[in-house]
């Protein structure tokens, strides 16, 4: 290998190790196990689908460990699992192309969620102002309306930035999705 070549691979590797540290540092600020995302980004980076031996021995993770967060990487459809032909071994692949659509859905089905409950701290609100000035009045109800109200904003600011984080996150998707398509081929 030329002199070239080594420093190109160790760019990338230096590379690589940045991404997986970057993934792992998110998963870890969003208070979940970063173990998950070192065998997530394994896979996705993997040109090749890899066997959970293949994935312990990289890792330096038990097979029960690295068992238990396929399951949850496949439930969420970040990774594929099939047979290998001839075996019952069992390979991993990651793309990104699935995983964007099974975000994209999380998306859209947190904006509903949001959506739909800060219908119901609205309809709370209209009907406290329909309740019986006596009512109002006493320091229960205006408690009520207050964490309410405080919660009606809360929902409405997220459900803002929700609509507004989906509505950028596809307008850069289709801008690369393309190149992510002609990259496969």
């Amino acid at each position: 290998m030329t002199r070239g070549g080594s420093l190109t691979d160790e760019k990338y590797a230096r590379l690589r190790t940045s991404f997986v540290q970057t993934l792992e540092d998110f998963v870890k600020y969003r208070g979940n196990d970063p173990m998950i995302a070192r065998i997530y980004a394994m896979i996705v980076l993997s040109a090749e689908p890899l066997t959970q031996e293949q994935i312990a021995k990289a890792t330096g993770y038990s097979r029960s460990q690295i068992s238990r967060y396929l399951a949850n990487l496949e439930q969420r459809q970040m990774v594929t699992k099939e047979s290998s032909p001839g075996s019952r071994t069992q390979l991993y692949g990651g793309d990104t192309i699935p995983f964007l659509d099974g975000f994209r859905m999380g998306l859209e089905t947190a904006e509903r969620f949001i959506k739909s409950r800060l219908e119901i701290i609205d309809h709370i609100l209209d009907e406290w102002k329909t309740l019986p000035e006596s009512v109002k009045a006493t320091k229960e109800s205006r408690k009520l309306k207050e964490v309410v109200t405080v919660f009606s904003a809360w929902f409405g600011s997220y459900l803002d930035l929700l609509t507004d984080f989906n509505l950028r996150f596809n307008e850069r998707l289709k801008k690369i999705e393309r190149e992510l398509l002609l990259m496969k081929f």
